[in-house]
């Protein structure tokens, strides 16, 4: 099982391309961050309160995972997660795919949905069509991406959400046809409604009283769906500073990436973050 980790990315974190390296030095199999493209003052009450003030300052992921992937050779880097409906899709479409050409293939996507008034002040999809939104805008993407013979006619998609009419969009991702694209979404409906898109799924141990619990119902819902789960990413973020055993458990379970350090005690503290990041590669060689 691999290990990676996730940065609260502010100016006040290690920069991205040094703590890139030290993650690759260590073992580390990929380094993720975030986004709020914006965060409305009215949405305050929506995000935890230990996490708002980090919120707010948040780096731009794309720019900051290229900095680490320029500092490291194999590092994968990833989001957990972006916020597509808060993006206008081509100039996210070029962002993406730039960002794989440049990292020679490194990138995986966590998307997700966001929090209700932040999608109410950058989208005009209604909070009830968020997944099916998501849906058709991955559908978009994908056109945008993958059409090989968009170089002489263009890439077109013509969807409830997103419609238009042929246009060249390079480049084209270095991973065909897109990068991995794993879903953020708990609950039985809208992990239904991503099934379709998503090769994997990335959700928080900290939204789960019974991890197992959760798993089983995904692997239902998935096979439901006519997805085999075991050819789906399933990757943890875990919350705070597990342990060993809850580690193994978490690979046990057949989860085939955890990802540390959301929820940790002083992030701010680069000190500290060497101690977590220590005390966790000692632990990889025991997970497999």
């Amino acid at each position: 099982m691999d290990l990676g980790f996730v940065s609260l990315n502010t100016p006040l974190d290690i920069a991205p391309a040094l703590l890139g390296a030290e993650l690759e030095s260590r073992g580390f199999e990929s380094l993720w961050v975030g986004e709020h493209p914006q965060v409305p003052v009215a949405a305050a009450g929506q995000f935890h309160p230990a996490l708002l003030e980090a919120q707010k300052q948040i780096l731009d992921p794309f720019l900051s995972l290229l900095s680490a992937a320029q500092a490291t050779e194999n590092l994968r880097i990833g989001t957990a997660v972006a916020l597509p409906l808060e993006r206008e899709i081509f100039t996210f479409a070029k962002e993406v795919a730039t960002l794989d050409q440049l990292s020679q293939g490194r990138v995986t996507l966590g998307v997700g949905v966001g929090a209700r008034a932040e999608l109410e002040v950058a989208s005009t999809v209604a909070w009830a069509d968020r997944y099916r939104a998501l849906s058709d805008m991955v559908a978009a993407l994908t056109a945008l991406w993958d059409d090989e013979e968009s170089q002489h006619r263009g890439s077109e998609h013509h969807g409830e959400f997103y419609d238009f009419d042929p246009v060249w969009s390079h480049p084209k991702p270095q991973q065909r046809p897109r990068p991995p694209l794993l879903a953020a979404a708990t609950g039985p409906k809208a992990i239904r409604e991503c099934l379709p898109w998503a090769d994997g799924w990335l959700p928080g141990d900290a939204a789960f009283r019974d991890v197992g619990a959760a798993l089983a119902d995904f692997r239902r819902v998935a096979e439901e769906s006519g997805r085999d789960p075991a050819t789906l990413d399933l990757t943890i973020m875990a919350w705070g500073q597990p342990t060993l055993d809850t580690l193994v458990g978490y690979r046990d379970l057949g989860f085939n990436r955890v990802v540390l350090g959301g929820g940790r005690r002083n992030a701010h503290d680069s000190s500290s973050t060497w101690a977590f990041l220590d005390r966790y590669a000692a632990m990889s060689t025991e997970l497999g």
